[in-house]
Formats: structure tokens, sequence, C-alpha cells
């Protein structure tokens, strides 16, 4: 019989300890054959030293990426890895227990080159959701659509070919946010192709404080793209932004509250259309701050 493929996971962690490991102690739990896989997690503060007594199993090695931002610590995960597939989690995220054995049964049944997980949340009160953990449930992770509409997928859930990164080269490391999208679209465009696998889970918290939405909204916003204003061009485009940004976030964002699959009451549309306003006022602040040279988030 032959050999499974060997599998690289890649999980970066940025002051994570708690829920990294109850990452990896899934990751440990899966039913994959453990010589055929290895976890390299890249902790992306190396002064931020693991602590005493943590958890590693001996398929697991902690290894640390001092440049700023998840895509950099992704890319030195990939430097080490010794898999022909490499799959990517977060550290706050819980792969189910199939999650890696699923992904191989995939690769294995057909010419695939990318494959989007599904990616369920987890509510601290499923009777009863914050108005964050709705509005995430609505507008997060719908990893299906992504790769209907997108051909991509978020690096929370993603399988890829070692190949297929040989060909498209690795995550832009200069940005912050928003690299998984922009490097599938890459991987598209030289045709490599993505499917989506409802099997291939894992599980997600979902914020649920008016803080962490406000600390992620704005990380997101600012890891993007630059904002400085470099020349009379970058001020014409400043001066057009906030107007399409209001379009984006407040109008179009929305509209979209009238297709979604989940059927909402009267009341969780206004509760989404106050927090899309809401959105729009902390990032436009934000806006001007990161014009003005201020500092990206982490």
């Amino acid at each position: 019989m032959a050999l499974k493929p060997f599998i690289s996971i890649i999980v970066p962690t940025y002051h994570d300890w708690d829920r990294l490991s109850l990452c990896i102690q899934a990751l440990d739990a899966q039913t994959y054959p453990k010589q055929r896989y290895e976890v390299i997690v890249v902790n992306n503060d190396p002064d931020d030293n693991m602590p005493l007594g943590y958890y590693l199993p001996a398929n697991m090695t902690i290894v640390s990426e001092g440049k700023p931002g998840s895509y950099a610590a992704r890319n030195q995960g990939i430097s080490l890895a010794k898999g022909v597939i490499y799959g990517f989690t977060d550290s706050d995220c819980i792969p189910h227990p199939e999650w890696i054995e699923e992904a191989a049964k995939v690769f294995e049944a057909g010419n695939v080159d990318r494959i989007a997980g599904k990616i369920e949340f987890i509510f601290k009160n499923d009777e009863k959701q914050t108005w964050i953990e709705l509005y995430e449930s609505i507008y997060e992770f719908n990893q299906k659509k992504a790769v209907k509409d997108h051909k991509a997928s978020v690096t929370a859930n993603l399988f890829v070919r070692k190949e297929v990164f040989e060909k498209v080269g690795l995550f832009d490391l200069s940005k912050m946010s928003g690299e998984d999208f922009g490097w599938n679209r890459r991987a598209t465009a030289k045709s490599f192709n993505i499917v989506y696998a409802d099997k291939v889970t894992i599980s997600h918290p979902a914020r649920s404080t008016f803080s962490e939405f406000r600390k992620k909204k704005r990380r997101e916003f600012g890891g993007k793209k630059s904002y400085k204003i470099t020349g009379v061009m970058s001020v014409v485009k400043h001066f057009l932004f906030l107007p399409f940004y209001f379009y984006l976030v407040v109008v179009k964002k929305n509209l979209q509250l009238f297709s979604v699959e989940k059927r909402l009451s009267v009341s969780e549309i206004a509760k989404v259309f106050l927090l899309n306003l809401y959105l729009y006022l902390i990032n436009s602040i934000e806006y001007f701050r990161l014009m003005f040279k201020g500092e990206k988030l982490r």
C-alpha cells in the first residue's frame, strides 16, 4: 500500500500561548498517522519565550520569526517544511480530528491544487449571540462563498500543494492583512485550481466584544495597503477614498443582508446596520491616523 503524503502544518502565533495550547492538542489528536505529518509553529515575537512546561508533541516544533506579520511567519514555516502538501491554520483555531485526513483524501481523489476548508464558529452562548458574534456569523469565514466568488481562501483553513508555492512564490511579507486572498488570486492567475471541502473542518472562536471587533477591523484596515500621501495622484485618491469606503461598508455590506443564507430578524438587521456604520467611523479615524504616519496595528 502506498505511503500517505507527508504533510506540513504551519501555524503562526503572536502572544497567544493559551489558545495555541488548545490548537496543539487538537493537532496532536488527528486521525492522520503521526509519522506522516509535522507541525511547525512560528512564534512571531522571538522575545516572547515559550512558557515553561509547555506541551509539545514529538512531531511538532516551534521556531521564531522576528519580522512582524503572520505572512512573514508563514513564509518562515514554508522554508522549513518537509511536506509535499502544506496546511495552514491559526493559533486560535481548533482543527477537527479528521482535518488532515480529509484534506489528504481530497488531494488523492483528483486533480486538486488548493483546498479551502470549512470554518465553524464557536459562540460563548449559542442561544444568545452578542452583536459582534452575529456580525461575524454573517460576514466572516464563508469559505464556500470565497471559493465561488473569488477562487480564494483564508489561511485559517487552507491546504496547498508544495509545487504551487514553487510556481507562485511566497506570501507578500510586507502585508499585515489580506494577503491570504492576494496570494490565492496570484495562484488562480497561474491556473492553479481551488476546491471547497466541507469535511476539512476547523472551529474558530467568534469575536464577541466591541473591543475585539474594533482591534481586528483596525488591524485589517491598516494591513491591506498604505494610506500615506506620496504625490499629487495620491491626494486625489485620498479625497475620493472616504465616499468610496462609505459605499463599500455602509451601502454594499448592508445590501448583502438581504441575500445571506441565514434568516435575519428586523432586530438583527438593525444591529448589523449599526455595526457597519460603526465600522465606517472607526476606520475613517484609523485612515487619518495612518495617513499622518501612524504605525500599523498588529
